[in-house]
């Protein structure tokens, strides 16, 4: 028997949207995932499997190692710097890499998160204990920073000056000031950094931290727990920096860590501390984008939403997050926004802390790099096109699964026959796949099929229906795992109507 050619088409290229199934968005333009993980929006316009990621060196600077940041020299030289969760520091040029002697190690732990910044000639490095911050130049020689600085848990230059973020003396945290150096162009220059050479973002009867920084357009933003604060340069060589009205006046609307924002695509993001993604845009006009995925960080382990770390992926254009779900104790799932789409994906990886890395291209010029740090010592080539790589191994395989929402074909509470469901996939190798059906509210899939695929053209994998429906949804997976896959797009004929439901 001849069935009807699939007239419904349905892209699949729609992110995850992690709300009751019965709201999703189903139509010809655009279908919301009721989950996913481990796929991905491929840069061609479809959907496929994530590819996995490969070890920047092949042996580990110490197993039992947490990686707690990484910087790259940029203009100074071609050096990419480690720290580890010993304190130490390590210069990737060798295998493994090698500690960097001088100055003073960071206190040890995987939760004393390290920021960097480049100034006169010089990374400079602090931790969230605030410990004494270091200094590496062009030579790779490692010392404290000079004079007596301000220790903040964040740094960052401004206006000629070195800035510190909720600094100590080592004896007072003082949560709610940005002391910055007396002189320009001099990071030795630490005149009175408490009393004098500071902005003070505290508010009147409240307690106020300071978290940290990040550039924007011509400002440095200063965040808080519940605001953001444009900081601008001013011709006033007594007060040579001020800042504008918080933009934000929300409860909770700041970052849990400033190592949660990230700048990218002409925008700052951030996971918030009332569990929702934020977006800046030029206009610095600040926009939630989370609800999507609101339920996936409401159940966060909110004893290490102070260790949410986050990076820009420049080859599928998303930026992530590594986050500690439910009870986990170390960042286990990664949540993805994609900036020109808004939309949301998963990835499972196991990482601490994310840098860019700039590489020499062959004929391309610089190279924009994403890499991980794990918690086994090892630093990673994230999303590099291997068919390996999962959480901290990358000799592991990458299981990729998509479930559809309920679809109801434009008749919605009406029992219906539909013969078949027909997806269309565009192989990336030999693959087989598992296609579950479910109808109305079961949980689990009713039925399940296997389909090979291999070759250069578009193949097509038909799904028998072989009852009644409401309501229908699909399961895609790799039968075998690790095999990967692309989704073009799934149709249906059109349906049939047979009882109309009470």
């Amino acid at each position: 028997m001849a069935y009807a050619p699939p007239r419904l088409w349905f892209p699949a290229t729609g992110g995850a949207n992690l709300n009751p199934v019965e709201t999703l968005r189903q139509d010809q333009q655009l279908v919301e995932l009721f989950s996913l993980s481990n796929v991905l929006p491929d840069p061609i316009g479809t959907l496929a499997s994530s590819d996995g990621f490969s070890r920047v060196r092949a042996t580990t600077i110490g197993s039992t190692i947490a990686i707690t940041g990484m910087a790259h020299l940029q203009d100074l030289a071609d050096e990419f710097i480690l720290v580890g969760d010993d304190g130490a520091f390590y210069r990737d040029n060798a295998n493994p890499p090698g500690s960097i002697a001088g100055g003073t190690n960071f206190t040890a732990g995987d939760t004393n998160l390290v920021r960097f910044d480049i100034f006169n000639g010089f990374l400079i490095a602090v931790s969230q204990l605030r410990n004494i911050p270091q200094t590496i130049n062009s030579s790779v020689t490692r010392a404290d920073l000079g004079g007596t600085p301000a220790r903040g848990l964040d740094v960052k230059s401004f206006a000629r000056r070195v800035c510190m973020f909720s600094p100590t003396d080592g004896t007072t945290i003082r949560r709610s000031i940005m002391a910055f150096t007396s002189a320009v162009d001099n990071q030795a220059a630490w005149n009175a950094p408490y009393s004098l050479n500071n902005l003070d973002f505290g508010k009147l009867n409240s307690k106020s931290n300071l978290l940290g920084g990040e550039y924007y357009k011509d400002h440095l933003m200063a965040f808080t727990d519940d605001a953001v604060y444009p900081i601008y340069a001013t011709p006033n060589a007594v007060l040579p920096m001020d800042y504008q009205s918080d933009i934000l006046g929300e409860e909770g609307r700041g970052p849990p860590i400033i190592h949660a924002v990230v700048a990218a695509a002409d925008r700052l993001w951030w996971i918030s501390q009332n569990s929702d993604i934020k977006m800046m845009l030029p206009s610095k006009e600040i926009r939630s984008i989370g609800f999507p995925v609101r339920p996936f960080l409401l159940g966060l382990n909110d004893n290490r939403r102070t260790v949410t770390v986050g990076g820009w992926d420049p080859k599928y254009r998303i930026v992530w997050w590594a986050v500690s779900d439910g009870s986990d104790t170390e960042n286990k799932d990664c949540v993805g926004v994609q900036v020109d789409t808004l939309r949301f994906y998963f990835r499972t990886l196991s990482r601490n802390a994310f840098a860019n890395r700039i590489v020499p291209g062959s004929t391309t010029g610089r190279i924009i790099r994403l890499i991980g740090g794990g918690y086994t010592g090892l630093c990673y080539n994230e999303f590099d096109g291997s068919s390996t790589g999962d959480l901290d191994n990358s000799a592991s395989v990458i299981n990729a699964t998509l479930l559809t929402p309920k679809h109801h074909l434009g008749l919605p509470h009406v029992t219906k026959k539909v013969p078949y469901g027909v997806f269309e996939f565009d192989p990336i190798g030999t693959e087989t796949l598992t296609i579950g059906v479910r109808y109305d509210d079961s949980t689990s899939d009713d039925s399940t099929a296997t389909y090979a695929l291999s070759g250069t053209h578009i193949k097509k994998a038909v799904v028998p229906l072989t009852r009644p429906f409401d309501r229908v949804q699909f399961e895609v997976s790799d039968a075998n795992s690790g095999e990967r896959y692309r989704l073009l797009r799934y149709g249906f004929p059109d349906p049939i109507s047979l009882t109309r439901a009470s």
